[in-house]
Formats: structure tokens, sequence, C-alpha cells
């Protein structure tokens, strides 16, 4: 049967001939210990004609040995996290924040919650596990899991909180393994006035460690005022009382489960081999016994030649170098190499006061000195994978979100249609309601209905990607192109897009148009546009852009010209996507950082438009590739005027400044620099400052800056506020040469003035 015509829509061919060869798609799924490793490996030596992905739920990854601590703040978060969304980009690869719903060996995807099929050619699970019948109480305000950290962590810390005001607190932790105990002395030390009970189903405390430690422990555990309850078993919680298998009932205001580890549901229903605890059940090589081009490693597996190894973290790091070169080796097609476990190794368990409990050899002992020792380790740990100290940054070419891809030409390049036929079916008929002929039944050309009154408003935006994730690209691209209707006082009502993927990447080509134009289209319905069709193509590099079509009432148009004197420029959005999207492709940019920019430039400024149509306001432009100042000094020259502004009232995202003054700079900036030089009057600030720099980052998906007349200044702040639009006065029009940015330090006086008013 012929492929459905979709000339109108996304469209797309086959490779030409003598193209590079296709490259290889290796997929890591979960963020754990052994893939930490390989990510700074491949870093370090790339492997040729490779793309890597990782999928995990959380950008961070904390490391085992300070778990416990971290769930009861003896560490902050960030002291035991490794970065591995920057561990990702360090070696050219793509991080998407997603959770695995299920693999599917025979046509080898993961599929993921938010994206849907992701193609692989080797894949490897790093996945971690969850604590034993955790999952029937689901719901249940009062028990919380130690894993996964990143939902635990807040609910102890919130916990704590309030037994601190309340001044006591008992908690009940199910579970005396190594974790389970520590996190108990770790409670035992924050809850001065509270309880902590241990329940254990074995005989002893530590079941599975040596002799002598066991003793140790339950001296310890006695010592320290935790009652613990040996071969009893948690039956029930009703309301605050915790009811064991004998009859016994402990008052309970937080229940920790911290029982054995079971593997996620999901292994077994993808069909993996698994053992009795769902754990995916690999050979010495760390390979699936199911399927060669699938490995696994750390606590969602178990060796089938060493079912009793303990899960714990030393295993699963030194599994990390083995699974590297395996993993290496399988893309080229070499033979494997053996994973031969450690027979013992060092057992720290800290007890919360400064002091650790240390096994080793049938040795068991107590004291601070195993507490420097362990903390000394875990810290080493985390350290090797930190980027490089804040002095060693420095600027450099930026780091492409993807790796050069293959050259195509005229309508050959287009995508096969069969591929595009199904990302279209994906992206659901509903979306183009309203237009007589749209996605719903794609032909050559979109047909929209015509605007009841007023006038046409029609833009095009279009750039590479910015990021190395496909959903947020299409997310913000479709976001930044229907700023510029957005700038005028229009509504947006329909888009076309314009999409260009690489064919080296083969299958994940597929995968990354998918995510693309569903990121797209999902921002754009939010916003009620209709996304009308497009046109795809394979390209050398890739491009991701929009032509947006919308309406605007007679004489209602924001423009760049009107500003007159008095007028205060209001901006929506913090400065600095430039900068921070150019550190963070390197790979050396603070989780923290590039989550509050992304976040940032997925804010829609439809709301902002809405506000100051809705004051009177009639000069406005949005923010975008020329900076702040570049933008600004157009609505300054359309009105010839000048303006000044108050310095540290520009808004900044966090870290920007920061970044600039670790000499950090988007690509552009030495080009806008040159530009944009003697449109900006620095006063007695170094023309070298890292605010002169932000004034003139690029921004992505950036604010509305717009001339506000005094008299409705406050109202345009205050409905702002009211709509959750950030709203930052940074300067007044003024008397000048045509464009001119006038820098001075002093703050603005409550009516957004500077007292003052300077001279010409």
């Amino acid at each position: 049967m012929p492929a459905p015509k979709t000339e109108s829509s996304l469209r797309t061919s086959s490779r030409i001939p003598g193209a590079p060869p296709t490259r290889r798609h290796l997929v890591l799924a979960g963020g754990g210990h052994s893939h930490v490793h390989v990510l700074k490996s491949l870093a370090m030596r790339p492997e040729p004609d490779t793309r890597v992905t990782v999928i995990s739920p959380d950008p961070r990854a904390i490391y085992s040995g300070m778990v416990p601590g971290t769930l009861v703040g003896l560490y902050e978060d960030r002291e035991g996290a490794i970065d591995v969304s920057a561990l990702t980009a360090r070696c050219g690869g793509t991080f998407l924040r997603d959770r695995v719903l299920r693999v599917d060996r025979k046509r080898q995807v993961v599929v993921a919650e938010q994206r849907g099929e992701i193609p692989f050619d080797l894949l490897s699970l790093d996945v971690g596990s969850r604590p034993r019948g955790i999952a029937r109480f689901a719901g249940e305000p009062r028990i919380v899991g130690v894993k996964p950290v990143e939902d635990a962590a807040p609910r102890i810390a919130a916990f704590l909180a309030s037994a601190r005001q309340n001044g006591a607190g008992r908690v009940v932790v199910v579970g005396a393994g190594a974790g389970g105990v520590e996190v108990a002395f770790a409670l035992r030390q924050r809850l001065a006035n509270g309880t902590v009970s241990l329940i254990e189903s074995s005989r002893e405390v530590l079941p599975g460690g040596s002799p002598r430690m066991q003793r140790l422990l339950r001296s310890l555990v006695h010592r320290y005022g935790i009652r613990a309850f040996v071969e009893r078993r948690f039956a029930s919680i009703e309301g605050s009382r915790v009811l064991l298998d004998d009859g016994t009932a402990l008052e309970a205001d937080l229940v920790v489960w911290a029982t054995g580890a079971e593997g996620l549901p999901w292994l077994a229903e993808s069909g993996f081999s698994v053992d009795g605890q769902g754990f995916v059940v690999v050979d010495d090589s760390l390979r699936s016994v199911d399927d060669p081009a699938i490995f696994a490693t750390g606590d969602c597996a178990r060796m089938k030649s060493h079912p009793e190894m303990p899960r714990a973290g030393v295993y699963a790091v030194r599994q990390g170098p083995i699974l590297e070169e395996n993993l290496r080796r399988s893309l080229r097609g070499r033979p494997l190499l053996r994973y031969h476990p450690q027979s013992d190794f060092l057992s720290l368990i800290s007890t919360g006061d400064g002091r650790a409990a240390m096994s080793y050899r049938g040795l068991a002992a107590h004291g601070r000195v195993f507490w420097q020792l362990k903390d000394w380790i875990d810290r080493r740990f985390i350290a090797k994978y930190r980027p490089p100290h804040a002095t060693e940054l420095r600027s450099g070419p930026e780091v492409a979100a993807t790796m050069p891809m293959e050259p195509c030409g005229g309508c050959a390049a287009k995508v096969d249609p069969d591929a595009l036929a199904r990302v279209l079916r994906g992206l659901g008929a509903a979306r183009g309601a309203g237009l007589p002929i749209g996605l719903e039944a794609p032909d050559d050309a979109a047909v929209l209905p015509r605007p009841k009154s007023g006038n046409l408003v029609f833009t095009v935006d279009a750039f590479p990607p910015f990021l190395p994730d496909p959903l947020l690209v299409g997310e913000i691209a479709a976001l930044n192109a229907v700023s510029d209707v957005y700038a005028m006082g229009g509504s947006p009502t329909a888009a076309l897009a314009l999409v260009g993927v690489p064919s080296t990447d083969g299958a994940a080509r597929e995968s990354d148009l998918r995510q693309m134009m569903f990121g797209a289209e999902r921002t754009l319905a939010s916003l009620d546009v209709a996304l009308a069709g497009g046109h795809s193509i394979e390209s050398e590099a890739p491009l991701i852009g929009f032509a947006i079509l919308g309406s605007v009432e007679d004489g209602q148009a924001l423009t760049k010209a009107g500003v007159e004197v008095g007028d205060r420029l209001v901006l929506t959005k913090a400065l600095g996507t430039g900068v921070v999207l150019a550190a963070t492709r390197a790979g050396e940019c603070p989780m923290e950082w590039s989550e509050a920019t992304v976040a940032e430039m997925r804010r829609a400024n439809d709301r902002a438009a809405a506000c100051f149509q809705a004051a009177g306001v009639r000069s406005c432009t949005d923010v975008s590739g020329f900076g702040l100042a570049g933008h600004l000094g157009e609505m300054l020259r359309a009105s010839r005027l000048a303006c000044d502004v108050a310095i540290d009232d520009v808004p900044a995202l966090p870290g920007a400044l920061e970044l600039l003054r670790r000499d950090w700079r988007s690509s552009a900036d030495e080009n806008l620099a040159d530009a944009l030089g003697r449109s900006i009057d620095p006063g007695e600030l170094l023309p070298d400052d890292p605010r002169i720099a932000l004034l003139r980052d690029p921004q992505t998906s950036g604010g509305l800056i717009a001339a506000v007349p005094q008299r409705c200044w406050k109202d345009v702040v205050l409905r702002l506020e009211t709509a959750g639009v950030g709203a930052y006065t940074i300067g007044v029009a003024a008397e000048g040469p045509p464009g001119l940015l006038r820098i001075r330090e002093e703050a603005l006086d409550d009516d957004g003035s500077f007292g003052v008013e300077p001279s010409a």
C-alpha cells in the first residue's frame, strides 16, 4: 500500500549513496555508579560513530555511601550528588529526563514515559532498585522508602523540621541492613527528644554481616538508645501505630522503609529473565542472558554465576570499568571481558555522631577515625565526577548540541514518508481543529480561516538545537517563535514547522523528530495555536523552526517605535540563557543553574503581552538573539531616544553573572560586542564588567521589554505580578543619542525613576 501523502505536514527520503555510515545508538538507562564511570570515560575517549543517550528521572545520582547522610541532612544534596546531565554533555551525549516504562527487546526500543519509543543498538541498564514491599504502601503519608532518594529526602527533611518545631518525633525504621541501620543512627542523632525503633525479620542486626560486626552494631544500637525488634515483621499501620506480627504496637510519626531491595517491575514485564527478587540475570560479562545487545549492572542486575553477591555500591563501582570496556567491545564486535567480584570489602557505617563502625576481613571496630576514613572515601569518589574547579573554567568554542551530521540536498533530503506518517499519527488529529485543512488530513498546504477582524501577523524563526534533549528543543523553539507575535500584541493561531534531522542517526532520527514535534505541538496547543503542518528534511546539521501566523486588532499592534521620554523600561524575564547554555553544553554548568534557565525558557510570553495591552502600552519587543542591549537599542533608535539603565536592577538567571565572571561567553558574544560596543556607555563600570556582558548575552525564548508610560507604570507592574510574570523595571527612556544605553549604578526610586532625571 502506498504511503499516505504528507506534503503539507512534515515531509521526508532515502540516504544519498556514499554517505557516511549510520551512527550506532548507545542508550544508558539510569544514572547509577557504573554508568557515571562509562560517561566519564566516553568524555575522555569518545567512541567513534556512536551516539550516546542517557535516560533517567533525575539529572543527579546520589552516591550510595552518602544516601543515609543525605536523607537525614548530614550532607547537603549537592555534596553527595553527581551531575549525570553534565557528565552526559561532556561526552557529547544527550540526557533525557524521563522515566523508563519498559523495553521492547524485539524491536530494540526503550519506551519512556514522556518521549515514547527511543530506539537503541546497544542498551545498558543501571536503573537501581526499590525497597522490597514498598509498592503496597503507595500513597500512605507516614511511610517513605529510602529509594528513590530524590523523593525520600524532602519528605524526611520536612518530618525533621516538624519534629524540631514540636520538640519530639517518633520514627520506625523497617529493615536493619546497612542502609537501615545507618539511617536509624542518623535519625537518633537528629531527634534529641524523639524515639527511633528498628525492625528486622532476621535474628541479627545487619543480616549477612560478619559475626563481630553484628555484635558491635547490636551493642551500638543499644548504647545510642535505638529500640531494636529482631525476628519481628511489620504487619500493618493504623493511624499513628505500627503493628508487628507478634502484636507489638509502636507509635510512629514516620516509617522509613529500608528493607532489602527488589527489581523494578518493568524489568520482568519487559520479558527479561529475572531472579526471585526481580533482578535482571546477567552473565560474567554483565550482559543479559536473553539478549547480546543489552547489559545490566548495579542494583538492578544479578550475576548468574554469583547469585549470593551482596547488593552493595562497591560492586557497582567496580563493575563500571568492565561495563565500559564491554560496551566498547560490543560496538566493535570484539570478545568481552569477564567481571570477577571481590570476595570481601571494607564496610563503614556511620553512627551519625562523627564516628563510624568498620568491618573488614572479620575485624570490627568503632571510632572517629573510621568516620574520617568513610567521609574521605565518599568525597573522593564524588570529586572524580565533578567539573574542573571554577578557576579553571574558561571560554572556548561552544560544544555542539549534537555531533556533525551528513549533508543532504534538494528534495531528496526529505525524511522517509513511513517514518513521517508515524510521527504525524502520534501527534493526534484534534490538534488541527478549527482549520479547514490541517494535520487531520495532510495535503499540499494548510488552509486557514480568515481573521474575523483586524490584520494578519506573520513571522518565522529557526535555529540549530541549543540543547541535546529534542523534546525540550521542540517546546522552547515553539515558544521562541510565537513570542514575536506576542511582542506585536497579536494572537497566534497557526504554526508551520521546519525540522532538519540527520540521516546518520538511523532509527534514532525518527525518535528525535517525534520528540521535537511532540514538544512543539504540546506547547502550541496549550496556547491555542494549531500546528498546521510543515516540512522535514535530512540535513547536514539539526535544525528547527516555525512560521507563525496570527492576528492583531486594528490600532492595537505593539511596535518598537513610540517610546517617549520618561517611559519606564520593564523587562519580564531574567537574562543569561546564552552563557548558561554555553556552559551547559560543555558539561561545566551546575545542574541547578541549567534547570533554572530551562524553566525560564519554557515560560510563554502570552500573559506578559496581555498585561501590556490591557494597560495601554504601545511600544514593546522581545529579547532574543541580539541580547537586551541590541533589542532595546532597536526600540530607542526607532524613537530617536536614549535611555538610562540601572545596572543592578537588571535581573540575571542563577549562575549567569558567575559564569560571565569565569570568562564563559556565548559563541555570539564577540560579534555582539563589536556590533553593540558603541551603543553602551558603561559610565563608571569597566568595559569587561560581567554586568555589561549580560546586557548583550543572546537570549533564547527571552522575555519582553516594554516602554511603559509613567501614568500606567504601577498598573502594569501590578498586572504582571498578579499574572505571575516577572516584572523588572530596569531603566528610564531619556533624551540622548538614538539607541544609546547609559549605565548607572544608582538604584531606581519607588516611582521607577532615578530621582533627578539625567540631562541629555
